[in-house]
Parts: C-alpha cells; sequence; structure tokens
C-alpha cells in the first residue's frame, strides 16, 4: 500500500507534457492581405507626416492642406508636380470700353492670349519618405518577427504590398490636385525683373500696361494669382513599387529579428555585405530621426518662427544630411539659377520694350547664378570642413560596428590574397562598396529641379530655371575611395580593440584558470560574440 501511494504521488506531481503548438504557415490571401495593410498604413502615415509639416509651415493660408499633403506623400515615392495659372473670368472694374475691348478681343480674363504662369517641380521630400519607409517595413515584418516564414509567404506578402501600393499612390496622385493662390509680385519676378533697378521698372511697367490692356489688373491694384497643380500619375505610379522593392528589400537584408529565406546566393553573400549595410543604415536612420522627432516637438509647442523650421525639418532633414554626407566625401554640389528669355520672334517682347523702357537691360541683368556649395562658410569656417568632419567621424564609427558584427571567415577580400591583411582588405572593399551605394542613392534623392515661367500670346516670355545637383557619379567614386579607408581603419580598429581586450588582466586571468582548456573556447585573437552572430544579431 505504501509503495502504491508513493508512486501515485509521484505521478500527480510529475509535470503532464503538453504538445507544443507550432503556428501553422499563412495561406497566399492572408499574407497578401497583410502586406497591402502594410503599404496603406504607410501611406497614411506619409499623408499625415506631409500635412503637419505644412500646418507648421503655415501652409492653410496659400491652398487646401489636405490635397497638398497628397501631393506631398505623391513626390515623397517619386512623382512631379506641375502648376498653372487660373485666369479668372471677368476684367478689373476700373477697365475704361478700351480695355474692355482689348481683353475680350485678345483673351484678357481667361483667354488664351493672357498673361499666364506655369511651373513644375521635381523634389523628393524624403523625410516623408522615411516615415513611410519605416511604416512600411514595421508593419510587413511584424508577423516575420515572431516565426520563421517561407519563400512563398513572403513572395504573397511583397506582392499585396507592391499591388496595394500602385493603386493607392494611383489614386493620390489623381486626387492630389487643387488650386493655391501666388502674390501678384511672382509675376514681375517670373519675368527675371526681379526688385532691383532699371530691370524690375521695366519688366514690372510692361506688365502692368499689358496687364491694363488686356484687362488684367496693375501697379497697386494687382491682386493674389491663383494656381492649380496636379501630379503626374505615370511617375508616382512607377515610383511607388520601386519604392516598395526597396525598402522590403533592404529591410529583408538589415533586419535583426526578421529571418527570411533569401535562399541561393543571397544567403551565402549576407553575411559579409549585411554588417555594413546595417551599421551604415541604422546609423543615417538615427541621425535624421532624432533631430526631426525633437524639431516637431518644439515647432508644435512653440509655433511661429520655430514652428516653420520645424516643418522644413521634417520635410527635408534627410536631404540636407544626403548633401552634408556626399559634401564631406567631396560630392561637387552645386545650387543654380538660369533665367529663361523671351522666344526670338514673339511680338509682345518688342511691345514689352517699348511699354516699360527697360526692356533691354532688364536683359542685361539677368545672368546665370551657380553657387558651389564647398565654397560656402558657416560660422567663419569652410562648409566643407565641418562636413568631411561629420562624415569621416560616421563612416568611421560604422566600419568599426560592421568589423565588430563580421565574421573573420566572411571578410575575405573579394580578390585572391591571403596575406596578413586579408582581412582588413576584405572589410575595406565591402564597407567601400556599401559606401558607394548609400551615398550615390542620397545624392541622386536629394537633387531637386524646378521652373518657374510666365507666358503669353502662346510662348515664354521669361522665366526662372533652378537646380540641385550633386554629381552622382562623382560621388559613387569619392565614396568607394572614402569607404574603403574607413573600413580599413575601421577594421584595424577593431583588431587592436580585440587584442587590447585579450591582454587585460581579467583575459589573463580567465586564461590561466582550468575552464580555458575547454574545447569551445574561442581561438585567441577571435571574438567570441561575432562568431554567435554572424549578422549582428545579439
Amino acid at each position: 500500500m505504501t509503495a502504491s501511494a508513493s508512486a501515485s504521488t509521484t505521478a500527480r506531481s510529475r509535470p503532464v507534457s503538453r504538445p507544443v503548438s507550432v503556428p501553422l504557415p499563412d495561406g497566399p490571401g492572408v499574407s497578401a492581405l497583410e502586406g497591402a495593410a502594410a503599404a496603406l498604413c504607410a501611406l497614411v502615415a506619409m499623408a499625415a507626416v506631409a500635412w503637419l509639416a505644412l500646418w507648421l509651415l503655415g501652409a492653410g493660408s496659400a491652398g487646401s492642406l489636405g490635397t497638398m499633403a497628397m501631393a506631398l506623400a505623391a513626390m515623397a515615392v517619386g512623382g512631379s508636380v506641375s502648376a498653372g495659372s487660373v485666369n479668372s473670368g471677368g476684367g478689373t472694374g476700373g477697365s475704361g470700353s478700351m480695355s474692355s475691348m482689348l481683353s475680350g478681343l485678345f483673351g484678357g480674363g481667361g483667354g488664351g492670349m493672357s498673361p499666364s504662369m506655369s511651373g513644375a517641380a521635381d523634389l523628393a521630400p524624403l523625410g516623408v519618405t522615411l516615415v513611410g519607409s519605416v511604416v512600411l517595413w514595421l508593419v510587413f515584418s511584424r508577423r516575420l518577427r515572431q516565426r520563421t516564414i517561407t519563400a512563398r509567404e513572403l513572395g504573397a506578402r511583397a506582392a499585396g504590398a507592391a499591388a496595394a501600393a500602385l493603386v493607392a499612390f494611383v489614386l493620390v496622385a489623381t486626387l492630389a490636385h487643387g488650386t493655391f493662390s501666388l502674390p501678384a509680385s511672382a509675376m514681375s519676378r517670373g519675368l527675371g525683373g526681379g526688385a532691383q533697378g532699371a530691370g524690375a521698372s521695366g519688366a514690372g511697367g510692361a506688365m502692368g500696361a499689358l496687364g491694363g490692356m488686356f484687362g488684367g489688373s496693375s501697379g497697386g491694384a494687382a491682386q493674389d494669382t491663383t494656381m492649380s497643380y496636379d501630379v503626374h500619375v505615370g511617375a508616382t505610379a512607377f515610383g511607388a513599387l520601386v519604392w516598395v522593392a526597396v525598402v522590403l528589400a533592404l529591410g529583408c537584408l538589415v533586419s535583426r529579428r526578421v529571418r527570411v529565406p533569401l535562399g541561393g546566393a543571397v544567403d551565402r553573400v549576407r553575411p559579409g555585405w549585411a554588417p555594413g549595410l546595417s551599421a551604415v543604415v541604422r546609423t543615417l536612420l538615427v541621425l535624421v530621426a532624432v533631430p526631426m522627432a525633437l524639431m516637431t516637438f518644439v515647432g508644435v509647442v512653440a509655433g511661429g518662427r520655430v514652428g516653420t523650421v520645424a516643418g522644413g525639418v521634417l520635410l527635408l532633414a534627410p536631404n540636407a544630411l544626403a548633401v552634408l554626407l556626399t559634401l564631406g566625401v567631396g560630392a561637387p554640389w552645386t545650387a543654380a539659377t538660369h533665367p529663361v528669355q523671351s522666344q526670338g520672334g514673339n511680338p509682345l517682347a518688342s511691345l514689352m520694350g517699348a511699354l516699360g523702357g527697360g526692356g533691354q537691360q532688364a536683359t542685361a541683368q539677368q545672368q546665370d547664378r551657380t553657387e558651389h556649395l564647398r565654397s560656402l562658410a558657416a560660422g567663419g569656417w569652410p562648409l566643407w570642413l565641418g562636413a568631411l568632419t561629420v562624415t569621416a567621424v560616421i563612416l568611421l564609427t560604422c566600419a568599426f560596428v560592421a568589423a565588430r558584427n563580421t565574421v573573420p571567415a566572411h571578410s575575405r577580400p573579394l580578390h585572391r590574397y591571403d596575406g596578413p591583411l586579408a582581412r582588413h582588405l576584405g572589410t575595406a572593399e565591402r564597407f567601400g562598396v556599401v559606401t558607394a551605394v548609400v551615398l550615390g542613392s542620397a545624392a541622386w534623392l536629394a537633387g531637386a529641379s524646378g521652373h518657374f515661367g510666365v507666358s503669353m500670346f502662346g510662348s515664354e516670355m521669361g522665366g526662372t530655371r533652378a537646380e540641385l545637383s550633386g554629381g552622382v557619379l562623382w560621388t559613387v567614386v569619392f565614396g568607394l575611395l572614402a569607404g574603403g579607408v574607413a573600413g580599413f581603419l575601421g577594421s584595424l580598429l577593431r583588431t587592436a580593440d580585440l587584442y587590447g581586450g585579450m591582454t587585460s588582466s581579467r583575459r589573463i586571468l580567465a586564461r590561466k584558470s582550468p575552464s580555458a582548456a575547454s574545447s569551445h573556447a574561442p581561438a585567441p585573437g577571435t571574438d567570441p560574440g561575432t562568431l554567435e552572430a554572424p549578422l549582428g544579431n545579439r
């Protein structure tokens, strides 16, 4: 009886093993819906950030914040915006009968021969792009961090995200049209008259006389001009697909918690390239996200001019960082404006010169202006020197982190070399290529161009073209060299830090202890942590 009771008590105290439930793979439909939800969440976040930035900038007084926010969201993935003036239906009450007759004859107040303005902008607000990219990957990879997925699930998720982004951004680009008010002084500025000397008086006087003749306002009675804008749907659709593909591919390569079956050659080269790419991307993300969050909070609380600055930072902080880093590696950034002269053979050109009296002098004052950013100074110091210092510190830190998280077996050089500097050369080569690709892409995305002009009688009378370019090819070449040097020095610093730690008192005592002879102990000069985390997944 005693033995039986003891056996019964032991059986009751023994824990009952329960089968572990393994989550089943999601079907293609569920995976596609989750990917589509990620794309839609990213679009909502982009529109919200764009609306907040426009509100901080005080753009509500010029037009509808909703449609302008949608336009910025479309521009964030590669869309471009074009604008044109909207002519009012009636003439001014102060015009005489002769002016009214000429206005109706030449189309003043809505006809095709009245003065009209046009413009276009090709600029990517990378702040909006960055927020959308982060939200897209976080929502897309939420389930992927919980379990390992199959290649079929990953493909379905990516297809759902791409399809949803395509449809959503096409709809946004179609709806992103509206009007905004432009100061009346923009008409004379568009002609290149500016606000100085005889050039301004000549162009302004000519436009005032022509405005009165054709039924428009002149002089002090000038009113704000209303312009309409719309977004190019084709460029937005293509850009949305490219944006989704780049974000998902980059996330799969640099993510530390997501395990995706990339397969084939990708899995073989990923351990050698992912640490450098992860270090650069994560560092740049922190450098941009922190000032954006801080300035947005301060701008919302303070308002006024601080709010205006915060709105600009929220939109263009990544653009400024891209210019700074690429300028630091030697990229030739230039900001240029090119005045557009009136087309030859236009009868209105001679008429404007006769009415304004200063047309030729105004034309003589209109010259191309090109500003090289490396020649600018900030606080008495050359801008390129500060950019060089910041870039060098960032690249060296990223190279050190990449060397620390790379297994020695994956640090071999791309060419056949097995000397004592093989590991350092391999790190330098990979980090140089990563730096060149990242900085080259940043220089290409941060470039901008725009056009503003005034047309009459079916031809352009004047205007201004502006552009900001950084020389993508030069950025790639200089980035490759700078990244290679930083990678080599970072690998040397990692080796010095490793051997310095091995000679510390703690390591010496550990080597003298009996446990140091274990067969599982790492070889001298090898970081135990990196052997456990080939991709930096500690």
